[in-house]
Protein backbone atom coordinates (compact mmCIF):
# COMPACT_ATOMS: atom_id res chain seq x y z
CA UNK A 1 0.00 0.00 0.00
CA UNK A 2 1.33 3.43 -0.97
CA UNK A 3 1.30 5.79 2.00
CA UNK A 4 0.47 9.47 1.52
CA UNK A 5 2.90 12.15 2.61
CA UNK A 6 0.48 13.53 5.17
CA UNK A 7 0.04 10.12 6.80
CA UNK A 8 3.85 9.71 7.03
CA UNK A 9 4.15 13.05 8.80
CA UNK A 10 1.26 12.29 11.13
CA UNK A 11 2.53 8.81 11.95
CA UNK A 12 5.88 10.16 13.12
CA UNK A 13 4.61 13.33 14.82
CA UNK A 14 6.76 15.43 12.51
CA UNK A 15 7.42 19.00 13.60
CA UNK A 16 9.27 21.63 11.54
CA UNK A 17 10.68 24.69 13.29
CA UNK A 18 12.65 27.63 11.91
CA UNK A 19 13.27 28.76 8.36
CA UNK A 20 16.98 28.53 7.69
CA UNK A 21 18.35 27.58 4.29
CA UNK A 22 19.90 24.38 5.63
CA UNK A 23 17.87 21.63 7.27
CA UNK A 24 18.88 20.16 10.62
CA UNK A 25 17.24 16.82 11.37
CA UNK A 26 17.12 15.66 15.00
CA UNK A 27 16.18 12.04 15.74
CA UNK A 28 15.74 10.82 19.35
CA UNK A 29 17.12 7.53 20.66
CA UNK A 30 15.63 4.73 22.74
CA UNK A 31 13.34 5.79 25.58
CA UNK A 32 13.16 9.44 24.53
CA UNK A 33 11.12 11.53 22.15
CA UNK A 34 11.71 14.76 20.27
CA UNK A 35 11.39 16.91 23.41
CA UNK A 36 14.82 15.55 24.41
CA UNK A 37 16.27 17.92 21.78
CA UNK A 38 14.71 21.09 23.26
CA UNK A 39 18.03 22.64 24.29
CA UNK A 40 19.50 22.02 20.84
CA UNK A 41 16.38 23.43 19.18
CA UNK A 42 16.59 26.57 21.28
CA UNK A 43 20.23 27.03 20.30
CA UNK A 44 19.81 26.52 16.54
CA UNK A 45 16.25 27.40 15.52
CA UNK A 46 17.30 30.85 14.28
CA UNK A 47 19.92 29.36 11.96
CA UNK A 48 18.33 26.20 10.56
CA UNK A 49 15.09 24.70 9.41
CA UNK A 50 14.80 22.04 12.11
CA UNK A 51 12.96 18.77 11.53
CA UNK A 52 11.90 16.76 14.58
CA UNK A 53 10.07 13.44 14.60
CA UNK A 54 9.55 10.27 16.62
CA UNK A 55 10.39 6.80 15.39
CA UNK A 56 7.77 4.11 15.99
CA UNK A 57 8.12 2.62 19.45
CA UNK A 58 11.46 4.31 20.21
CA UNK A 59 9.78 6.52 22.82
CA UNK A 60 6.26 7.24 24.11
CA UNK A 61 5.42 9.52 21.18
CA UNK A 62 4.69 7.06 18.36
CA UNK A 63 3.57 3.82 19.97
CA UNK A 64 0.35 3.30 18.05
CA UNK A 65 2.27 2.45 14.89
CA UNK A 66 4.72 -0.02 16.39
CA UNK A 67 4.63 -3.54 15.01
CA UNK A 68 6.79 -6.23 16.65
CA UNK A 69 7.43 -8.06 13.38
CA UNK A 70 8.08 -5.03 11.17
CA UNK A 71 10.43 -3.45 13.67
CA UNK A 72 12.41 -6.56 14.40
CA UNK A 73 15.39 -5.00 12.60
CA UNK A 74 16.85 -1.51 12.32
CA UNK A 75 16.24 -1.45 8.57
CA UNK A 76 12.54 -0.76 9.12
CA UNK A 77 13.44 2.37 11.06
CA UNK A 78 15.85 3.41 8.31
CA UNK A 79 13.04 3.14 5.77
CA UNK A 80 10.88 5.35 7.99
CA UNK A 81 13.60 8.00 8.16
CA UNK A 82 13.86 8.00 4.38
CA UNK A 83 10.06 8.28 4.06
CA UNK A 84 9.94 11.31 6.36
CA UNK A 85 12.81 13.14 4.68
CA UNK A 86 11.50 12.41 1.19
CA UNK A 87 8.06 13.67 2.16
CA UNK A 88 9.61 16.92 3.40
CA UNK A 89 11.83 17.09 0.31
CA UNK A 90 14.97 17.43 2.39
CA UNK A 91 18.11 17.91 0.31
CA UNK A 92 21.46 17.08 1.92
CA UNK A 93 20.15 17.56 5.44
CA UNK A 94 22.39 17.67 8.48
CA UNK A 95 21.17 14.69 10.46
CA UNK A 96 21.83 14.24 14.19
CA UNK A 97 20.81 10.86 15.58
CA UNK A 98 21.11 9.92 19.23
CA UNK A 99 22.08 6.38 20.24
CA UNK A 100 20.36 3.79 18.03
CA UNK A 101 18.90 6.63 15.92
CA UNK A 102 22.45 7.52 14.86
CA UNK A 103 22.91 3.98 13.53
CA UNK A 104 19.48 4.10 11.90
CA UNK A 105 20.38 7.39 10.19
CA UNK A 106 23.55 5.81 8.83
CA UNK A 107 21.53 2.92 7.38
CA UNK A 108 19.03 5.40 5.93
CA UNK A 109 21.89 7.28 4.24
CA UNK A 110 22.82 4.08 2.42
CA UNK A 111 19.29 3.81 1.04
CA UNK A 112 19.08 7.48 -0.01
CA UNK A 113 22.42 9.29 0.23
CA UNK A 114 21.10 12.40 -1.54
CA UNK A 115 18.97 13.19 1.51
CA UNK A 116 22.01 13.58 3.78
CA UNK A 117 24.78 16.16 3.74
CA UNK A 118 26.30 15.03 7.02
CA UNK A 119 25.66 12.45 9.72
CA UNK A 120 26.28 13.33 13.36
CA UNK A 121 26.07 10.24 15.55
CA UNK A 122 25.70 11.02 19.26
CA UNK A 123 26.41 8.04 21.51
CA UNK A 124 25.92 5.58 18.65
CA UNK A 125 27.18 2.03 18.26
CA UNK A 126 27.32 -0.44 15.39
CA UNK A 127 27.17 -3.34 17.85
CA UNK A 128 26.42 -3.34 21.58
CA UNK A 129 27.58 -6.91 22.14
CA UNK A 130 30.97 -8.39 22.92
CA UNK A 131 31.75 -10.39 19.80
CA UNK A 132 35.15 -12.01 19.40
CA UNK A 133 37.80 -9.35 20.02
CA UNK A 134 35.23 -6.57 19.67
CA UNK A 135 33.91 -5.05 22.89
CA UNK A 136 30.55 -3.36 22.52
CA UNK A 137 29.97 -3.47 26.27
CA UNK A 138 27.35 -6.20 26.74
CA UNK A 139 27.94 -9.93 26.96
CA UNK A 140 25.10 -12.32 26.10
CA UNK A 141 24.54 -12.93 29.83
CA UNK A 142 24.35 -9.17 30.41
CA UNK A 143 21.67 -8.79 27.75
CA UNK A 144 19.66 -11.74 29.07
CA UNK A 145 19.91 -10.40 32.63
CA UNK A 146 18.80 -6.95 31.55
CA UNK A 147 15.72 -8.31 29.78
CA UNK A 148 14.90 -10.73 32.61
CA UNK A 149 15.00 -8.02 35.26
CA UNK A 150 12.85 -5.73 33.12
CA UNK A 151 10.34 -8.52 32.54
CA UNK A 152 10.04 -9.32 36.25
CA UNK A 153 9.42 -5.73 37.43
CA UNK A 154 9.37 -3.11 34.70
CA UNK A 155 8.81 -0.12 37.00
CA UNK A 156 11.72 -1.03 39.26
CA UNK A 157 13.88 -1.77 36.25
CA UNK A 158 13.26 1.68 34.72
CA UNK A 159 14.57 3.31 37.90
CA UNK A 160 17.80 1.29 37.83
CA UNK A 161 18.22 1.55 34.08
CA UNK A 162 17.64 5.29 34.13
CA UNK A 163 20.38 5.87 36.71
CA UNK A 164 22.79 3.61 34.84
CA UNK A 165 22.20 5.21 31.45
CA UNK A 166 22.31 8.82 32.64
CA UNK A 167 25.11 8.09 35.15
CA UNK A 168 23.52 10.24 37.82
CA UNK A 169 21.56 9.62 41.05
CA UNK A 170 17.83 8.95 41.08
CA UNK A 171 16.87 12.49 42.08
CA UNK A 172 18.72 14.07 39.14
CA UNK A 173 16.25 15.88 36.79
CA UNK A 174 17.55 14.10 33.68
CA UNK A 175 17.23 10.70 35.35
CA UNK A 176 13.71 11.50 36.47
CA UNK A 177 12.74 12.69 32.99
CA UNK A 178 14.21 9.63 31.30
CA UNK A 179 12.59 7.23 33.78
CA UNK A 180 9.25 8.96 33.30
CA UNK A 181 9.60 8.61 29.53
CA UNK A 182 10.41 4.90 29.84
CA UNK A 183 7.39 4.36 32.07
CA UNK A 184 5.15 6.04 29.50
CA UNK A 185 6.06 3.31 27.02
CA UNK A 186 4.27 -0.01 26.78
CA UNK A 187 6.57 -2.50 28.54
CA UNK A 188 6.23 -5.17 25.84
CA UNK A 189 7.12 -2.61 23.19
CA UNK A 190 10.05 -1.20 25.14
CA UNK A 191 11.53 -4.63 25.82
CA UNK A 192 11.05 -5.84 22.26
CA UNK A 193 12.83 -2.80 20.92
CA UNK A 194 15.58 -2.94 23.54
CA UNK A 195 16.28 -6.54 22.60
CA UNK A 196 16.43 -5.63 18.91
CA UNK A 197 18.87 -2.82 19.66
CA UNK A 198 21.16 -4.80 21.94
CA UNK A 199 21.33 -7.71 19.51
CA UNK A 200 21.85 -5.59 16.41
CA UNK A 201 25.18 -5.72 14.60
CA UNK A 202 25.66 -3.53 11.54
CA UNK A 203 29.47 -3.52 11.55
CA UNK A 204 29.63 -5.27 8.18
CA UNK A 205 27.52 -2.52 6.61
CA UNK A 206 29.52 0.52 7.66
CA UNK A 207 31.53 0.43 4.43
CA UNK A 208 28.30 1.15 2.54
CA UNK A 209 27.97 4.60 4.17
CA UNK A 210 29.28 7.34 1.88
CA UNK A 211 27.96 10.40 3.71
CA UNK A 212 30.55 12.22 5.89
CA UNK A 213 30.06 11.34 9.56
CA UNK A 214 30.92 12.88 12.91
CA UNK A 215 30.89 10.66 15.99
CA UNK A 216 30.26 12.44 19.29
CA UNK A 217 30.87 10.29 22.34
CA UNK A 218 30.69 11.14 26.05
CA UNK A 219 33.89 10.45 27.96
CA UNK A 220 31.99 8.08 30.26
CA UNK A 221 29.01 6.19 28.86
CA UNK A 222 27.62 3.02 30.43
CA UNK A 223 25.75 2.12 27.25
CA UNK A 224 28.45 2.65 24.62
CA UNK A 225 32.13 1.84 25.03
CA UNK A 226 34.98 4.04 23.84
CA UNK A 227 36.01 1.10 21.64
CA UNK A 228 32.60 1.11 19.93
CA UNK A 229 32.95 4.82 19.14
CA UNK A 230 36.48 4.30 17.82
CA UNK A 231 35.25 1.39 15.70
CA UNK A 232 32.75 3.70 14.01
CA UNK A 233 35.48 6.23 13.34
CA UNK A 234 37.78 3.58 11.89
CA UNK A 235 35.14 2.00 9.65
CA UNK A 236 33.16 5.01 8.42
CA UNK A 237 35.24 6.49 5.63
CA UNK A 238 36.31 10.07 6.28
CA UNK A 239 34.65 10.25 9.68
CA UNK A 240 35.91 12.07 12.77
CA UNK A 241 35.46 11.27 16.44
CA UNK A 242 35.15 13.85 19.21
CA UNK A 243 35.13 12.76 22.84
CA UNK A 244 32.87 15.07 24.83
CA UNK A 245 33.77 16.19 28.33
CA UNK A 246 30.53 14.74 29.69
CA UNK A 247 29.27 11.58 31.34
CA UNK A 248 26.19 9.50 30.65
CA UNK A 249 24.41 8.34 27.53
CA UNK A 250 22.10 11.36 27.22
CA UNK A 251 24.49 14.36 27.22
CA UNK A 252 22.15 16.44 25.05
CA UNK A 253 19.83 16.38 28.06
CA UNK A 254 22.27 16.24 30.99
CA UNK A 255 25.06 18.45 29.57
CA UNK A 256 23.38 20.36 26.71
CA UNK A 257 25.95 23.16 26.58
CA UNK A 258 28.72 20.67 25.81
CA UNK A 259 26.73 19.02 23.03
CA UNK A 260 25.58 22.33 21.56
CA UNK A 261 29.17 23.60 21.41
CA UNK A 262 30.27 20.41 19.63
CA UNK A 263 27.38 20.59 17.18
CA UNK A 264 28.17 24.22 16.48
CA UNK A 265 31.75 23.31 15.59
CA UNK A 266 30.80 20.50 13.26
CA UNK A 267 27.73 22.09 11.72
CA UNK A 268 29.62 25.30 11.00
CA UNK A 269 32.20 23.26 9.14
CA UNK A 270 29.48 22.27 6.68
CA UNK A 271 29.27 25.72 5.17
Amino acid sequence: MIESGSSVLERHNVCVIGSGVETLVLIPGFGTEQSAWRHVVEAFHNRYRIVLFDLAGIGPGSQAHFDHVRYGSLDAYARDVVAVLETLRVDRGLCVGHSVAGTVAALASVKAPHLFGRLIMLGASACYGNVGDYRGGFGSADIDGLIDSATQDYMQWTARFGQMVVSRPAEDPTVREFVSSLRAMRPDMALSLLLTILRSDVRSRLNEVTVPAVILQARQDAAVTREAAEYLRDHLAGSVLEILDASGHLPHMSAPGTVIAALDRHLSGNR
